[in-house]
């Protein structure tokens, strides 16, 4: 386990001795300071670039950046830490040095976690392309933490044995919800540490709930089998897929070769909620998430994710969120 974590980075430009954007990061990077911004420059492009150390092994860094022309970016890493990323625009590849070189990459909506002890590592941000995403480096404590409360006390030794990054598909709307939370917070100092460290464990727990437990290394869930297991997170992941339109129970459970009664009580069993709790759980994550994250008016969000009933659609939403979706909607 680890217990203190080390962080030496270095950006540079490999083209560009002198580039100023490259020596603004590398500064930030090597500063100690709760947060630090860097906006890019009118003549180069155009957003920012923002660093938080919540502590020495928590941080967050969360970018929007446009360049104007090609900037090639290269970055020594030596850290103990692991990385979580997510990719809110353009899809990002980079490259790590070695024999022979790998390249890694996401795409928008998606998300992996990295081991950052990987030495040189190059990327290129293309004109006119949006990078724009969040990333929490953090030590393995807060992964051993979350498996010894699921019973797995040493499992997460062997969660990346043999690899150094590890891929996940699209990012839920519960995540959405929470990285729309961290780069949103209107704490300041003490209170914004506080409340971004609840933030990133939060975050950790439900990634690795939704991903890393469903890549094989997850505990058993009661009586349910690993073959119904493997068919409930199927059905998961169509009704993630499916919130407007959910597909009958009946269907649902052809779909993932279960009877329904299986469905029924192995999904409860697994996930917390019945089928149909479920769904309403997530249509009301995604429609706050519309209204907040893209803007949509409350009528717009509750009708794309399948309230036809504005009345009904207020009702559930008071009683996730405690407000109504109009004052909520102001509030922002």
């Amino acid at each position: 386990m680890i217990k203190n974590a080390v962080s030496k980075n270095q950006i540079f430009n490999p083209q560009d001795e002198a580039c100023p954007i490259c020596a603004d990061l590398d500064h930030i990077y090597r500063t100690s300071s709760f947060q630090t911004e860097m906006k890019i420059p009118e003549t180069v492009g155009e957003g920012y670039f923002r660093r938080i150390v919540v502590k020495p092994s928590l941080r967050i860094s969360i970018s929007d950046m446009t360049f104007y022309r090609r900037i090639t970016m290269g970055e020594k890493q030596e850290s103990s830490l692991y990385s979580l990323a997510f990719c809110l625009g353009e899809g990002f590849w980079w490259q790590v040095e070695g024999k022979p070189p790998r390249e890694y990459g996401i795409t928008y909506g998606e998300s992996c976690i990295f081991n950052r002890d990987q030495g040189i590592s190059v990327s290129s941000y293309h004109p006119g392309s949006r990078f724009w995403g969040i990333c929490v480096e953090f030590d393995l404590d807060i992964i051993a933490g979350f498996m010894q409360h699921r019973g797995k006390d040493h499992a997460y030794q062997s969660l990346f044995a043999g690899r150094n990054f590890l891929c996940n598909g699209k990012t839920s709307p519960g995540i959405r919800l929470i990285l729309n939370d961290m780069m949103n917070c209107r704490y300041r100092e003490h209170l914004k540490k506080i409340y971004l460290e609840g933030k990133i464990l939060e975050l950790v727990a439900v990634y690795l709930d939704e991903a890393i437990f469903e890549d094989g290394t997850r505990t058993s869930a009661g009586k349910v089998s690993a073959y119904d297991r493997e068919a409930l997170y199927k059905a998961r992941k169509i009704l993630d897929e499916n919130l407007a339109a959910p597909p009958t129970l009946g269907k649902l459970a052809k779909m993932i070769c279960l009877n329904e009664y299986k469905l029924k009580i192995g999904f409860k069993e697994l996930f917390g909620l019945p089928v149909h709790a479920y769904i309403i759980d997530k249509r009301l994550e995604l429609a706050r998430l519309l209204i907040e994250d893209q803007k949509l008016r409350v009528t717009e969000a509750a009708l794309l994710v399948g309230y036809n009933d504005l009345s009904y659609f207020a009702e559930k939403f008071r009683g996730k969120y405690g407000v109504n979706p109009s004052q909520y909607s102001k509030k922002l």
